[in-house]
């Protein structure tokens, strides 16, 4: 079977006379595998670090989710270094993992919910 994987996104800005839409159309990707990984981590206000995703041994799509209603969560690939942040209640994703990277998290203020799911590639 193919285009098991299928990516849809839309971004639109309408703010005075600045006006921006972004809607790509549907992408499919095959997935070689058949292992996916979803999970809700409770992430501290001290670095978390994961980089095992259960059963998936070939890291492909990544989606994340802050599940928090008040605090942000801080996320990037390398320890102390968040090139991300999800607000409450906001995704980062879906995006491509690179085989073998470690995801790091860290809350702002409390400790929040976060859904990570991962799709072999």
């Amino acid at each position: 079977m193919a285009g098991e994987i299928k990516v849809t996104s839309k971004l639109k800005l309408a703010k005075g006379n600045n006006a921006e839409k972004i809607i790509p159309a549907e992408l499919s990707y095959d997935q070689t595998g058949d292992g996916s990984y979803s999970n809700v981590h409770n992430i501290g206000t001290t670095e978390e670090s994961v980089a095992a995703f259960g059963d998936v041994s070939t890291f492909g799509w990544c989606y994340l989710r802050n599940l928090d209603t008040t605090n942000y969560v801080q996320w990037g690939f390398a320890t102390t270094d968040y090139g991300g942040r999800m607000e409450a209640g906001e995704p980062a994703g879906p995006f491509r993992l690179e085989p073998g990277i470690t995801l790091y998290l860290k809350a702002n203020t409390a400790a929040c919910n976060v859904r990570i799911a991962v799709f072999e590639d």
